[in-house]
């Protein structure tokens, strides 16, 4: 019998069972191949990545919609303005307080960002660098002050401010900022400090640098990314805070853009459309500070050491 034969008379011995499962393992290699199963769950996490951005934007990109349009497209509920327009910030344009929020806000938040990159810097350091009596305790502080609410301080502060005669200071405004941002900027750079072996430090120092100049010359350019992460969390934090401005500001020239905004809310009639300006001039610095720092949120915390 030549090989056709023998293969013919193989396949009619072949019992309908045995046929159906060779098809189906054929079957299940092709569909559950590796490069099948990586190219299926990219695609769901693609999806879920998009409905997740999709729904965390659609207000922002609604205010920025409806900045555009006028206020009676507005309350009408529509999605698109049907008439486009400028009116809304030409109106903004012409409150006479509004160069001086801005300004106020640009002082207040700057102040604050910086003094919470350096404090958390030092105290991070601190922190990590040296053994002492209570340093776990300080960091359990720190961490139920990070879960404290701003409401819960809120009356301490005031009273605080109003004894040290800050209340109605920019000033003060920074300082009150300043205890909001330092628990999450001191864990934070704890965090970045421990990967960071401490022989940098060592080695800096026998080289004849301080330990201060240890930290300035070796710790802080790796640490570059978390102080772009601190800074700017820092600023965000202070430059929409509406609560504790409005305890302790009263006066008008002291006003910051969320103090500012709230003239806009008159008692009986609100023109939607100049609020939603308002937001997007309020939002346009954050996104271009963030645009500004991006590639430093995402660059190698390790650039520049050694291998240990």
């Amino acid at each position: 019998m030549n090989v056709t034969g023998a293969v013919d008379a193989q396949a009619k011995h072949a019992t309908p069972s045995a046929m159906a499962s060779g098809i189906h393992r054929k079957a299940g290699r092709w569909r559950g191949t590796p490069a099948r199963r990586r190219t299926a769950r990219t695609i769901a996490v693609a999806t879920a990545q998009l409905l997740a951005v999709v729904l965390l934007l659609a207000p922002i990109i609604w205010m920025y919609l409806a900045a555009f349009g006028p206020n009676l497209d507005i309350l009408n509920g529509g999605l698109l303005p049907k008439q486009w327009t400028l009116a809304n910030f030409r109106s903004l344009l012409q409150l006479p307080g509004l160069g001086q929020a801005f300004l106020n806000s640009t002082i207040v938040a700057t102040l604050s960002s910086l003094a919470v990159a350096i404090v958390a810097v030092l105290a991070a350091y601190g922190l990590t660098r040296f053994r002492f009596r209570g340093r776990v305790a300080t960091v359990g502080v720190v961490l139920v002050a990070q879960l404290v609410p701003g409401l819960v301080i809120l009356v301490p502060l005031v009273v605080a401010m109003r004894y040290l005669h800050l209340s109605d200071s920019l000033v003060g405004l920074a300082m009150v900022h300043l205890t909001g941002a330092l628990p999450v900027g001191v864990l934070l750079f704890r965090n970045y400090l421990r990967d960071i072996p401490v022989s940098l430090d060592e080695a800096a120092m026998v080289d004849g640098c301080s330990r201060l100049g240890a930290v300035w010359h070796v710790i802080l350019p790796l640490l570059r990314p978390g102080i772009a992460a601190v800074t700017a969390f820092s600023f965000i934090l202070s430059w929409g805070e509406y609560l504790m401005a409005l305890s302790l500001i009263s006066s008008s020239n002291n006003f910051t853009l969320p103090l500012e905004m709230q003239q806009l809310f008159e008692l009986h009639t609100t023109n939607v459309g100049e609020v939603m300006a308002f937001g997007v001039l309020i939002s346009l610095p954050v996104a271009i500070a963030f645009m500004l720092i991006q590639r430093s949120l995402v660059s190698n915390l390790g650039a520049g050491g050694v291998k240990e």
